[in-house]
């Protein structure tokens, strides 16, 4: 039994060397299949983080009318902290408001200029609400919006962040939905060139499967090569697909975002998703990317078996 396996194996890799450039190009074209699906997947992580990254950093900007003084703002602040979805409370008194505006604008004469013409502090006093949940800053916003303290509000400045998180979230939809298409389209492309390969390798062999059928050989036996050789496909286009893969977004990721669908992430994500996730499950990944090309190969090799081998 385990010499028939073996003469299998050794017929499969035959089969596989004689073809010479059909091989190149079916292991190229699983390679480049599995090479879009490392990209996109690498995006698509990268993108997590970055929107993560940018719910971490949002939060909800209360700001006082001019009346409200500092205590009846600190108590405000006070009755909101016992909001389970709130994690913090910054109070920005006026003066601080001024302050920073001041050390982050000291060299701007134009603002400085104008600041002195308007004589009062016109900074509000606000608080800077975080939530250890991006999905709870519209339900704290609604919350403080009808709240007993709402009169002495001016504004509730998170609409616009919610804005920008949506549209960066609808961005990220439509450049998964590209790479899905294109991934999908690369597997069915490879799949067809496979099986292309293997209908060509059974054709020239096919005095020699008639001989074999002759002669009382088993239909696995005979079609035990083909099979090998689609696995050897998959196997042999992950060995260069990966490498690859990680050395083109290693490089993208020192490169500055582009705007193409590739670099719609920040470099830096990409770099961390690398640097972080991608070494940690580096087996996991292999073995993945192992499963979905060898099954590109053996659900090609059946195919054409089914088709052009009537027994």
């Amino acid at each position: 039994m385990f010499l028939k396996i073996y003469r299998t194996i050794k017929y499969g890799l035959q089969n596989f060397y004689r073809n010479g450039w059909l091989t190149v190009a079916t292991i190229s074209v699983i390679a480049v299949a599995l090479f879009m699906v490392n990209v996109q997947l690498a995006v698509f992580m990268a993108d997590n983080l970055l929107l993560k990254d940018f719910q971490n950093r949002v939060g909800i900007s209360v700001y006082f009318k001019p009346e409200v003084t500092d205590d009846e703002a600190k108590e405000i602040s006070q009755s909101f902290s016992g909001d389970s979805r709130i994690s913090s409370i910054e109070y920005v008194s006026k003066q601080k408001a001024l302050d920073d505006f001041n050390a982050r604008n000291g060299d701007n004469e134009i603002l400085k200029k104008s600041l002195e013409e308007l004589g009062d502090n016109p900074f509000e006093a606000s608080l800077i609400i975080k939530s250890t949940d991006a999905d709870n800053y519209q339900g704290i916003a609604d919350f403080i919006e009808n709240s007993r303290y709402k009169d002495k509000i001016s504004s509730v400045n998170y609409h616009k962040y919610k804005e920008q998180i949506d549209s960066l979230s609808r961005e990220m939809k439509s450049s998964r939905k590209i790479g899905l298409v294109l991934g999908i389209t690369l597997a069915v492309v490879a799949v067809l060139i496979t099986f292309n390969s293997i209908k060509i390798t059974m054709y020239s062999h096919r005095q020699e499967i008639e001989i074999m059928r002759l002669v009382g050989a088993s239909n696995n036996y005979i079609r035990l090569p083909f099979f090998w050789e689609g696995i050897l496909y998959g196997f042999v286009a992950v060995i260069f697909s990966m490498p690859i893969s990680f050395f083109y977004l290693k490089f993208i990721s020192n490169e500055p975002a582009s705007g193409s669908m590739f670099s719609l992430s920040s470099s830096g994500y990409i770099r961390q998703y690398l640097d972080g996730y991608f070494v940690d499950q580096l087996a996991l990944f292999i073995l993945v990317q192992l499963t979905f090309a060898i099954l590109i190969g053996v659900v090609s090799s059946m195919i054409a078996m089914r088709k052009y081998l009537k027994f």
